[in-house]
């Protein structure tokens, strides 16, 4: 149900009933996929590359929605997984 609500405020079907699925949020692909992957498993996908780019527009996706004061568990995720990821191409880089 939760997730059902969520991504109504982002995805429409269209008029025409032809089952066409329009993005309202102008998330990129990549963003709206993670945010997607989200809403249904509480989780981000470890194959996932987060960049800053990425983090800056789902956070205005959540603030937007006003989704933080329910699930303020997705930008933290996305910030520990963008600091690890910077954490290990340092370490490669050593």
């Amino acid at each position: 149900m939760r997730s059902e609500l969520y991504r109504g405020m982002f995805l429409s079907v269209t008029e025409d009933k032809s089952n066409k699925v329009t993005d309202y949020s102008e998330l990129s692909n990549k963003s709206f996929q993670i945010f997607e992957y989200w809403i249904y498993s509480n989780q981000i996908k470890d194959e996932i590359e987060i960049t800053q780019e990425i983090i800056d527009e789902i956070k205005i996706g959540i603030d937007y929605f006003q989704l933080n004061q329910t699930n303020p568990n997705l930008f933290d995720l996305l910030i520990n997984k963008f600091n690890n990821q910077n954490y290990n191409q340092n370490q490669n880089q050593n």
